[in-house]
């Protein structure tokens, strides 16, 4: 019942031309390199909210890394993990080039 409804709403949603909606489904930690986008739990994720977010954590990490406090610099060494798991996704390794 529940894959019933799940899937007329995902055709309703494509019949009205949301047709990332049906690239989203049952897809969930993908990236595709050719429209920057990430496909995350069911959600659609931009390259500019991408990009956003690896400035945000780079931003946030400079910010903490420079304060001389344990508590500091263990927050940015957590802002610095997110921002490299951004860009170990988004930036192709020279292995798989």
């Amino acid at each position: 019942m529940a894959n019933e409804r799940e899937d007329l709403i995902h055709s309703l949603a494509k019949s009205m031309g949301v047709g990332d909606a049906q690239k989203a489904r049952g897809i969930s930690g993908k990236y595709n390199a050719e429209t920057g986008t990430m496909y995350c739990n069911g959600h659609i994720i931009s390259r500019t909210t991408i990009e956003q977010a690896s400035s945000y954590f780079g931003s946030q990490y400079k910010r903490l890394a420079e304060i001389d406090d344990e508590n500091a610099k263990e927050m940015a060494s957590l802002y610095e993990v997110a921002m490299e798991a951004i860009n170990m996704i988004v930036t192709p390794t020279e292995a798989a080039e």
